[in-house]
């Protein structure tokens, strides 16, 4: 079944700029008529250039925007409809790029049982699932910390725990780890595998980091609000020129393989992880 389904999505606002005459307006074609299914379970990545219109897709899904034409459905609900905007949120939980946006108590307990207490959910079940939520992200011995005191990458974990004691059946992350340092990223990364692997919680990523796309089912790219690239991390990254084409990278060992082709050295162009590169390059012996 399909977690997410959007069919010729599109998605215009107005922008007013400044001219030597003074003010006009101008419309802007942020999303184009994109057709994209996300099955239940699976854990994708959307690529695309700052502007391209990949956080405005996000949006879509935790119904924050709605369509100017075309339909997305969560989880089988229709955006459009504005009496199910209830329903779709709780499918469809969000992670936005800064956690200290999401944080709004001084306890972190408190600020995981935020969400439950809003929709109604009886305070034995809210302690459930606050332990359950900071359990499930490794944040267990923190309940009774100041966000304050806390890492960026643990703070984003906070964050991701926060929606899950909402019990979505799907998480979308707008760029998630854009302000952590490495380690806070690869925290972060390791707590979505592990959703997604373990709890079958579907994940969207939204993210410019391409090593982190390159750990999803499936890849989407936007560019200029054009669906312009899909398929798997393997088939996107061994297309480099074409990913340069759009203003985006490949993952440092697929550039390095690339390289070596140039070079005449017969190496798979789709190769991903460092593993498959010393074994492509111990196979040339």
């Amino acid at each position: 079944m399909d977690m997410v389904k959007a069919e010729g999505l599109t998605y215009e606002y107005i922008k007013t700029i400044e001219t030597d005459h003074g003010t006009e307006e101008e419309k802007v074609l942020a999303l184009n008529h994109l057709d994209i299914t996300v099955e239940k379970g699976s854990f994708i990545a959307v690529l695309g250039h700052n502007g391209s219109g990949k956080s405005t897709f996000a949006k879509h899904i935790n119904a924050l925007v709605k369509p100017t034409k075309g339909t997305i459905w969560v989880n089988g609900f229709d955006t459009n409809q504005e009496e199910l905007v209830w329903d779709i949120r709780q499918s469809a939980g969000m992670v936005f790029q800064n956690p200290d946006n999401q944080l709004v108590a001084t306890v972190v307990e408190e600020d995981i049982a935020f969400g439950p207490e809003n929709l109604g959910v009886p305070p034995k079940e809210i302690r459930k699932r606050v332990d359950e939520a900071l359990a499930t992200v490794g944040m267990s011995e923190y309940t009774t910390h100041s966000p304050n005191r806390l890492s960026g990458g643990q703070k984003q974990r906070m964050a991701i725990a926060g929606v899950l004691a909402m019990k979505p059946d799907c998480i979308v992350l707008d760029e998630p780890t854009a302000m952590l340092d490495p380690v806070g990223r690869k925290e972060v990364m390791q707590t979505i595998l592990r959703l997604n692997k373990e709890e079958g919680i579907t994940m969207i990523l939204i993210t410019h980091y391409m090593d982190e796309a390159a750990m999803a089912d499936d890849v989407y790219v936007i560019d200029d609000g054009n669906l312009v690239m899909h398929g798997t991390p393997k088939e996107i990254f061994s297309e480099v020129e074409q990913m340069k084409h759009y203003g985006l990278d490949v993952p440092q060992v697929t550039e390095v393989a690339y390289e070596l082709r140039k070079q005449g050295i017969d190496i798979p162009k789709d190769i991903l992880t460092v593993e498959e590169m010393v074994g492509a390059i111990c196979r040339l012996k």
